[in-house]
């Protein structure tokens, strides 16, 4: 079996010492995200995709989140894929994750 997380410091250690194998995978570097925001959207020019590196700290998941629901908001309700509205998706991400960062017990 194959579990990821990145709240590892919520894990019971008695859950915890199951695992046989703990990999450690850092966030992307600006450099890395660029890349990524790239693939993911290629309507996207360099220097767009470079500027949501620099400007949001996202995981490779979470961009591939924005990415999907920019793809599927197109799809499904029409919306021009341009960097406005990737830039409103990365928004309510950041706003999202500040929310859930409060949610549950308090270290």
């Amino acid at each position: 079996m194959i579990a990821t997380t990145n709240l590892t410091n919520n894990l019971d250690s008695a859950f915890e010492r199951r695992f046989l194998y703990k990999i450690c995978f850092d966030k992307p570097t600006e450099n890395t995200r660029t890349q990524i925001w790239k693939s993911m959207l290629p309507f996207l020019s360099y220097e767009e995709a470079r500027s949501l590196a620099g400007n949001y700290n996202f995981s490779g998941g979470q961009i591939e989140n924005i990415a999907r629901k920019q793809t599927v908001d197109s799809i499904l309700y029409g919306h021009h894929q341009d960097i406005s509205s990737v830039k409103s998706y990365c928004d309510r991400e950041t706003i999202r994750n500040s929310i859930i960062n409060k949610i549950g017990f308090v270290n």
